[in-house]
C-alpha cells in the first residue's frame, strides 16, 4: 500500500497518469518520492523516473501535455527535465541494472529498497542533500551500510568506491540545508551521528 500522505494528491494524480501512460511503460519512479511512498517517512514533491528508452523531447512533451501544463527545464542527451503543473519531473535514460525486479504497488512501478540504497550512494557520492543522507538514515533501519555499499558495487561497476565512501560524512553542504517534512521524530544532528556511527565500523 502507498504511504500517499508523503506527497500531494496533485503529485500523486500526476504520477498514476504516467504510469497508466503506454508511452511511459518502461519508466519507474526511483529516488525519494519512491521510497517515501514504500515507507513513509518523509515529505517528497519531485517525481524521479528512469527507464532505458531515448528520450525524445518532442515526444515526451506531447505526452505530458495531456496532464497538465509542461514547461521545459533541461534537456541533455539522456535527461529531460520538466515542470508539469509546477511539479519537477525528471526522465532519465539509465542503463544500469536493477538489483531486483521493479515494485508495482497500486499501479505504481517503483525501484525496489536495494537499488534505491543504491542510489542514494551514488548521489552521496557525488556531494548529496540532506535528503539524501536523511534517506540513507532511514534505510540503515532495514540494511546495514556494509550491505548498502555492496548493493552500490554490485550496481555500478564503474563507480568510484573509494569516493562514495569518503563522501558518507561529508555534511557540510547538507549542514546548510532545510530538512524535509518528516513524519516521526528525527534530528539532524542524531541522524549525522548514525551515520558515521555506521561508518567508523567499516573502518574497524
Amino acid at each position: 500500500m502507498l504511504q500517499t500522505q508523503t506527497v500531494s494528491t496533485e503529485l500523486l494524480e500526476l504520477l498514476n497518469n504516467i504510469m497508466k501512460s503506454d508511452f511511459f511503460s518502461d519508466f519507474i519512479l526511483v529516488g525519494g518520492t519512491a521510497l517515501a511512498l514504500q515507507i513513509g517517512h518523509r515529505n517528497s514533491i519531485d517525481i524521479d523516473m528512469f527507464g532505458n528508452s531515448i528520450i525524445d523531447e518532442d515526444a515526451f512533451i506531447d505526452e505530458l501535455n495531456r496532464f497538465g501544463k509542461v514547461e521545459k527545464l533541461q534537456k541533455t542527451k539522456n535527461i529531460l527535465i520538466v515542470s508539469v503543473n509546477n511539479i519537477k519531473v525528471d526522465f532519465v535514460n539509465y542503463h544500469y541494472p536493477l538489483l531486483e525486479d521493479f515494485k508495482n504497488i497500486d499501479g505504481v512501478r517503483m525501484a525496489s529498497k536495494k537499488d534505491i540504497a543504491a542510489m542514494k550512494l551514488n548521489a552521496i557520492s557525488g556531494r548529496g542533500s540532506r535528503k539524501d543522507f536523511i534517506d540513507l538514515f532511514f534505510l540503515l533501519k532495514e540494511f546495514s551500510l556494509e550491505e548498502m555499499i555492496k548493493f552500490y558495487d554490485d550496481k555500478y561497476e564503474d563507480g568510484s568506491h573509494f569516493l562514495m565512501i569518503k563522501s558518507l560524512t561529508y555534511f557540510e553542504d547538507a549542514n546548510f540545508q532545510e530538512s524535509p517534512e518528516i513524519f516521526e521524530k528525527f534530528d539532524w544532528e542524531k541522524c549525522k551521528q548514525t551515520i558515521t556511527k555506521e561508518y567508523l565500523k567499516l573502518m574497524l
